[in-house]
């Protein structure tokens, strides 16, 4: 009885100190480290732009935003993460561009690839701040879609 008491104890312990280390919000300072932390390259000229614009896996350019903000202009308390990284047809034709991003769609489970209503080949990921996120867990997340969207470019140019 007395080990169910210690163990329980213990649960009750790291629970909290997990619960306490989690960001139930996000800030600018909070995703670019987490950027960083995923192998980014942040290249935002202007750090008070809404945008930040960052660079991954040797080349592949992106942005990111801030969403779902307390206040939207002061980018407070904000409970969503948004990335987007966009690529160009170049000599692919319309199938094998819905033949990647099906393809990509399908394999892959960090974001979602689909033609934007200006017809621009498009991968987002958005992660939510809701109920907590460890720091550690966000910035794995984000290394987890930028593997993703590396796997999108092959499936889009060729190069699985």
């Amino acid at each position: 009885m007395r080990w169910m008491i210690l163990a329980a104890a213990a649960l009750a312990l790291s629970t909290t100190s997990a619960q306490a280390q989690s960001l139930q919000h996000f800030t600018r300072a909070d995703f670019e480290r987490a950027l960083v932390e995923a192998g980014a390259t942040i290249t935002t000229e202007d750090p008070k732009a809404e945008r930040i614009d960052f660079e991954f896996d040797g080349g592949v350019i992106a942005d990111a935003l801030l969403l779902g903000c307390e206040d939207n202009v002061a980018k407070t308390k904000c409970l969503g993460s948004s990335m987007l990284a966009t690529f160009e047809a170049e000599d692919r034709t319309a199938e094998q561009v819905m033949q990647a991003i099906n393809t990509y769609n399908y394999k892959e489970n960090f974001g979602r690839a689909y033609l934007d209503e200006d017809g621009t080949i498009s991968v987002r990921m958005y992660i939510i701040a809701d109920g907590g996120i460890t720091p550690a867990n966000y910035s794995s997340q984000i290394g987890l879609w930028f593997a993703s969207v590396s796997d999108f470019f092959g499936y889009l140019y060729g190069e699985e």
